[in-house]
């Protein structure tokens, strides 16, 4: 069952915590790409109150729209807003946000940067523990590796978390790498390493098994089929898999 009295503490710590970043007073923008009034009713918006369509506009225009010191102040909302669905239907994925600190937020106040990973790790499980899952799992792995964070720890979940949910993930996730699916630098050699080990498969199969559905079990065996190719092709070109984890 989804903790949603966890993830609003998560979401207070994120404003707690970058609360004393104001919005810049003249947050210029480059009049023949972004409306004047549009930028103006952003700024005069309180910032719990910024719609999905007022941060896709702004999303879509770095450079021309602020220098990037306005970024963490608004922050928080981005997060909240990807996490609880409100983007989906524009079109915008996670990584759009965390793309644009990636490099920096390592570097921010420690409470700053708890903050970040605090709220990542509770919007992971969240989307884990049920299917399906207000952003899909593969977009949320795509926009953690894009924050240069050790990706093992959340690869890990998909064992660890109980339920059919996870393994339902999985079996999205490897039909995408199935497709030609990657991750952002060194998360791709983890992905690599973890899927030429036996946990994907495991789990696949022991979800398959334990399945209420007969059409979700077939849907989880052919998955873990998919797994076992994947990690056969991995293993010949001599990627070290993972160890098995312990239970």
């Amino acid at each position: 069952m989804r903790d949603d009295a966890e993830f609003e503490r998560a979401v207070e710590r994120l404003y707690a915590a970058f609360a004393h970043h104001p919005l810049p007073a003249d947050m210029a923008a480059c009049e023949h790409c972004v409306d004047p009034a549009e930028v103006a009713l952003f700024a005069r918006t309180p910032l719990r109150k910024l719609a999905p369509d007022q941060l896709g506009t702004y999303l879509i225009h770095p450079g021309t729209w602020g220098d990037g010191t306005e970024f963490p102040h608004l922050l928080p909302r981005l997060l909240e807003a990807y996490a609880t669905g409100e983007m989906e239907e524009g079109g915008h994925w996670p990584d759009s946000v965390t793309r644009r600190i990636s490099g920096q937020w390592q570097t921010w106040p420690a409470p700053e940067r708890d903050a970040v990973e605090h709220f990542v790790r509770v919007w992971w499980h969240r989307a884990l523990d049920g299917y399906p899952s207000v952003t899909p799992v593969g977009d949320l792995l795509d926009a953690i590796a894009e924050l240069g964070v050790d990706v093992g720890p959340y690869l890990a979940e998909f064992a660890a978390v109980p339920g059919e949910a996870p393994a339902r993930h999985l079996a999205d996730v490897v039909s995408h790498w199935m497709r030609g699916s990657y991750l952002h630098d060194g998360a791709e050699e983890s992905m690599r390493r973890w899927l030429a080990g036996p946990t994907p498969v495991d789990v696949l199969l022991s979800a398959a098994v334990a399945s209420a559905s007969p059409e979700i079990a077939a849907e989880l065996a052919d998955a873990a089929e998919y797994a076992c190719l994947i990690g056969e092709g991995l293993l010949g070109e001599g990627v070290p898999p993972d160890a098995v984890p312990e239970r």
